[in-house]
């Protein structure tokens, strides 16, 4: 365990026992398909990118200081495509370019829409509503996890080889995503935060907040185009960083456009009231 994933700990141990045995879990989707999630503590961290960091885009500063005031769980991987077919019974990548069809690798050519229709269907079976995309201020924290540098493993953009598929290891010869977790994990323990594919968050595109500390910011209130974050297979490194930003209509299926979970509350019972499964706790 790093030293990050340690104090991550920690920081667990002093809400008390119950929180930090829930630092990881998995939950058993509709038939039957594990989802692995992981705690996102409540913290403050410097959001978008430095307009001395490399290929700052027009769209990804000012910076400005940011607090998640209540934390959650975010999905450790990518939504996979065995995850999707277990809710939605349907395959929309079947056949389609650029894909490989395996289990664990990200459902794809899928449209900020189809997120909602999975995330409605997902909250009708519990009947509870606590899914969602992350917005995009708790998608760039958890990919952060800490860390103040372009991307979560440090400065040199190298080093993106052992981190992400990207334009250095995928083109031109396995031009697709890959299958979730084969590459090293970023420090709070979440897979393929750069590279793989594109992940659609909640808010909407546009400018960022001008002044002020930010509170859960939720984004522009309308807009025209859905935010994606963490770059895509064939991007270079440059546009995978941790404040990357790009967009699309919210009714596109964009071969490279999956997402991952938000799930809103901090604490689990062994099995919840008016589920169709089981909860289960674990650790790293």
């Amino acid at each position: 365990m790093n030293a990050t994933r340690s104090a991550l700990l920690l920081a667990l141990l002093a809400l008390g026992p119950a929180a930090a045995q829930q630092q990881e879990i998995t939950i058993e989707l509709p038939g039957g398909v594990g989802l692995e999630m992981i705690w996102v503590p409540p913290g403050t961290f410097t959001m978008g990118a430095p307009p001395t960091e490399a290929n700052p885009q027009k769209f990804e500063g000012p910076q400005r200081q940011v607090t998640i005031s209540q934390g959650g769980y975010l999905g450790k991987y990518e939504l996979t495509q065995e995850q999707w077919e277990s809710v939605m019974g349907t395959r929309p990548w079947a056949g389609l370019s650029y894909i490989i069809e395996r289990p664990r690798a990200p459902a794809t050519y899928l449209s900020w829409d189809n997120s909602q229709e999975f995330i409605a269907k997902l909250n009708e079976a519990k009947s509870i509503q606590n899914y969602r995309l992350p917005t995009e201020a708790e998608w760039e924290y958890a990919c952060r996890a800490g860390t103040i540098t372009p991307w979560s493993f440090g400065v040199q953009d190298s080093a993106i080889v052992d981190y992400a598929w990207s334009h250095n290891n995928t083109w031109p010869f396995e031009p697709w995503c890959h299958e979730v977790g084969l590459k090293l994990p970023n420090p709070w323990g979440f897979y393929d935060m750069h590279g793989n594919a594109w992940e659609w968050v909640q808010d909407w595109y546009g400018d960022y907040e001008t002044a002020g500390g930010f509170i859960d910011p939720q984004g522009n209130l309308e807009g025209v185009y859905r935010v994606t974050r963490g770059g895509i297979f064939i991007a270079p490194a440059k546009a995978q960083r941790s404040a990357s930003r790009d967009a699309g209509h919210p009714w596109y299926q964009e071969g490279g456009a999956g997402f991952r979970l938000w799930r809103e509350g901090a604490v689990f019972t062994a099995v919840e009231e008016n589920t169709w499964g089981g909860v289960k706790a674990g650790t790293r």
